[in-house]
């Protein structure tokens, strides 16, 4: 009598593995892994960094270190990325934000802080200015030159 259970539990077994459909789990791991590489892509996508408008570079004047030696990239989606580098004081730093246009140049508004930068142009370069907008007496000290 114990045989035959044993033997009936064993046909149950093997008939319930016999009804894992090898075909139907690998179309389910394929049907995963296209909504992987499609949500992988969607980020990769939102990622892209967009086209740079401009780049410039020079060095300000600073009254505690030889001069900022300055780095301003434009984007196309309105936002930059300002790197400014002191050398004497072992200083740097990199800013992020948006680009707010206005009629002789631009304000770069940073993501964090509230530490505005104001520009007019001239020409291919630009010019750091007060809030007030106006040059300041050493223009060519404060002169950023385009690179691209």
């Amino acid at each position: 009598m114990k045989n035959h259970i044993l033997t009936l539990g064993v046909a149950v077994l093997m008939l319930a593995s016999c009804q894992n459909n090898p075909t139907q789990t690998a179309n389910n791991v394929v049907s995963e892994t296209s909504t992987m590489l499609e949500k992988a892509a969607e980020k990769v996508e939102e990622m892209k960094v967009p086209e740079v408008l401009a780049t410039y570079v020079g060095t300000i004047p600073t009254a505690d270190c030889g001069g900022m030696a300055t780095v301003i990239h434009l984007y196309a989606d309105d936002t930059y990325v300002k790197q400014e580098n002191c050398a004497n004081k072992n200083y740097e730093s990199k800013e992020k934000g948006k680009v707010v246009r206005t009629d002789k140049g631009f304000t770069l508004v940073p993501d964090v802080g509230d530490q505005k930068s104001f520009y007019i142009t001239k020409g291919d370069n630009i010019v750091q200015v007060g809030e007030d907008g106006k040059e300041p007496k050493m223009v060519k000290e404060y002169t950023l030159t385009k690179q691209m």
